[in-house]
Parts: structure tokens; C-alpha cells; sequence
């Protein structure tokens, strides 16, 4: 073999192996279910009282599967105007994990569990946690600063959100024909 076809398997070795996944090999890639049965817990508090618990296990769901189908640096957005391709960051998971804990511990100090605290407790400890990742506004999308404001983001930016705003059949994130658009939505039973 010749000494530069070796230094050509060498230098291609790197592009073979899957050392990206090794940096973040440590860190949890999905939330326990301690962590998915606690935000079972506060979802009442933060999502809409007029929808049934059937909705609210479901919007939890569609957010915990989210946090499993995350990508780290996938292309999002560089359309009109944005010169500048962005790409998602590290995976939220294990921010969320920490923010659970913490918001599961300050519960415990103030007398049990979440669900056990009445409504202002409640959200005087979001408040503060909120104020401590520095959440301002209600992101357009799930940016990674705050669980719990990312689970409302994910549910108040949806499709099913928006139905149930307008009480119609609306679905603004389905793709339909043309001829629908120009008809009023069916109201939701």
C-alpha cells in the first residue's frame, strides 16, 4: 500500500465514524416519565380550563414527541430577506429535565405537590421561574428558554389552538384545496 493512499483512508475515517453523536453522548435525549407525568401535572395550569382532559393528556403528548424528534442543527429558516441560514441548537431536553426538577422542588417547599397547590402558588412559582430564563413573551415556536413556555407555544401555536379560538374547523397547519379556503370553516360539535 502506498504511503498516500494510507494518509487518504486516514483523513476519511473521521467522515465514517459517528463521532458527532459522542460529544452529547451523556446528556439525556428524552424526558423521563417522571418528568412527562409531571407536565401532565401543570398543564392544567397553563393551558386553556374549557378544554377536556382528553385534550390536555393529548397536547402533552404532541409535546413530549416533539422533544423526542428534535434535531440538532437542522436548517430552519433563510427565506425572503434572511440572508442567513439558521440552524436549530442542542436539544432542549436536558434544560427542561433541570427546569422540571426545580420547578417540582420549589412545589415540595411550598407544601406538596403541584396539582396540591391552589391556582396562585402556582403561578407565582411559574412567574419566577419564567423570570429566571428570561421569558418575556410567548415564543412563536419552542425556543428552549423555558419548558413550560415552550409546551405553550407548542400548544397556542397550533392548529387544533386555533379552532379552538374561532370554534370552527379552521385547520390553519392542514393541507387542503383551494376551493375550501374560499368557504367558510364547518363549526367545531
Amino acid at each position: 500500500m502506498k504511503r498516500r493512499t494510507l494518509i487518504q483512508w486516514i483523513a476519511a475515517l473521521p467522515a465514517v465514524l459517528p463521532f458527532a453523536r459522542l460529544r452529547v453522548f451523556a446528556q439525556p435525549r428524552e424526558l423521563t416519565p417522571e418528568a412527562v407525568a409531571f407536565l401532565h401535572e401543570i398543564a392544567p395550569t397553563v393551558l386553556p380550563a374549557s378544554i377536556a382532559a382528553a385534550q390536555l393528556r393529548t397536547a402533552v403528548e404532541k409535546f413530549v414527541v416533539w422533544t423526542r424528534g428534535y434535531r440538532e442543527g437542522v436548517a430552519l429558516a433563510h427565506g425572503y430577506g434572511h440572508p442567513r441560514l439558521q440552524k436549530s441548537g442542542a436539544s432542549p431536553v436536558p434544560v427542561y429535565l433541570a427546569q422540571l426538577s426545580s420547578l417540582e422542588a420549589d412545589a415540595r417547599a411550598r407544601g406538596g405537590r403541584w396539582s396540591a397547590l391552589d391556582p396562585e402558588a402556582r403561578r407565582a412559582l411559574l412567574d419566577a421561574a419564567f423570570v429566571k430564563a428570561g421569558v418575556r413573551n410567548l415564543p412563536p415556536r419552542p425556543l428552549g428558554q423555558h419548558v413550560v413556555a415552550d409546551l405553550m407555544a407548542h400548544f397556542f401555536r397550533s392548529s387544533e389552538a386555533n379552532d379552538l379560538c374561532y370554534h370552527a374547523a379552521i385547520n390553519r397547519e392542514v393541507c387542503r384545496p383551494i376551493q375550501i379556503t374560499t368557504r367558510r370553516p364547518a363549526p367545531m360539535s
